[in-house]
């Protein structure tokens, strides 16, 4: 008589255990998403600070380099006169040379300067048609309206000659006036001496800061400034957005949702913005970086942001 065996059971997963695991998985997945996103976007905070040290020891550098003169927000540098070998352009155009970009600065040399504010006289322009730059460095990895360059011809750029890319930074308009080229009635000279100028000391004074970018291609030359006391002077814009706010007012914002190309649907392009969560990072005049709280006082943003004012930054800093 033949024993007596078992039936083999086969050794596949039943269709409630695979549902199971993938149950298990799910959660796993949710659990650790968070904390990804978190590490990516900690590191993107990390690349973007580390943009805004080279761009501030860049202009730290470049004045160096030129007996303490500080380039304008917009204008001809390092001779503030007319004359040959002058740039022509915005801080962020200026500095290339000094973020290793000199290549890229060298292409764009005109035989006769098509802005004209250079006297038509040869020199590297950023009003020269020709060349598109978009440069990483001035592309925070959080800001989420980085795009790539507009043809010539296209976009902001249709109606203006101009060598840019987009840009998730901007200057302080209270040390580099967005407008170089005329000294205006009851302003002052917009070039500055560095240090001599930063009298609230280097390490108290914002050099550069954030913005969306689809906020400064409105500066088709990179010249985007805030606090720029030019702007009041020269009525840019309408419907209340011609002026950057001063004082106060000029309080960053975070995170505000991505607008329309045009910035102006419920954000102000006139002003600081942060694609980071709870604060904004800040390139500072020593060439240190850091991020500021989102709940920095008005009166505190403002302290840093004069140069020579004798106004003490707060606890709250």
């Amino acid at each position: 008589m033949k024993p007596f065996r078992q039936p083999s059971r086969s050794s596949g997963f039943t269709l409630i255990e695979l549902l199971v695991v993938i149950a298990i998985i799910a959660i796993l997945i949710g659990l650790l998403l968070p904390a990804v996103q978190k590490v990516r976007e900690a590191a993107a905070r990390m690349s973007c600070q580390n943009n805004l040290k080279q761009i501030s020891l860049a202009i730290i550098n470049c004045a160096d380099t030129n007996q303490g003169l500080l380039p304008p927000g917009t204008g001809r540098y390092p001779n503030t006169q007319y004359a040959v070998g002058n740039g022509n352009g915005s801080l962020f155009f200026h500095i290339l040379p000094y973020i290793e970009k000199n290549n890229e600065y060298k292409n764009t040399y005109s035989p006769r300067d098509p802005h004209g504010a250079n006297n038509n006289l040869a020199g590297y322009t950023a009003y020269w048609n020709t060349v598109k730059m978009n440069m990483k460095i001035y592309n925070c990895p959080s800001d989420p309206t980085v795009q790539a360059p507009p043809a010539p011809g296209t976009g902001w750029t249709g109606d203006h000659i101009g060598n840019s890319g987009y840009s998730s930074y901007v200057s302080n308009g209270q040390i580099f006036s967005g407008d170089g080229w005329i000294t205006y009635p009851g302003l002052t000279v917009p070039f500055r001496r560095y240090p001599a100028s930063l009298t609230d000391g280097t390490s108290n004074t914002i050099f550069v800061t954030e913005l969306y970018s689809e906020c400064t291609v409105v500066w088709y030359d990179w010249g985007a400034t805030i606090a720029d006391p030019s702007f009041s002077y020269l009525g840019y814009g309408a419907s209340g957005n011609c002026c950057q706010p001063t004082g106060p007012g000029s309080l960053f914002q975070v995170m505000p949702p991505p607008s329309t190309p045009a910035c102006l649907n419920g954000i102000q392009f006139n002003i600081a913005i942060s694609p980071h969560a709870g604060g904004i990072n800040v390139g500072m005049g020593d060439g240190s970086v850091h991020f500021v709280a989102q709940g920095l006082s008005g009166n505190t943003w403002w302290a840093a942001m004069t140069l020579s004012s004798g106004d003490l930054l707060g606890a709250d800093w």
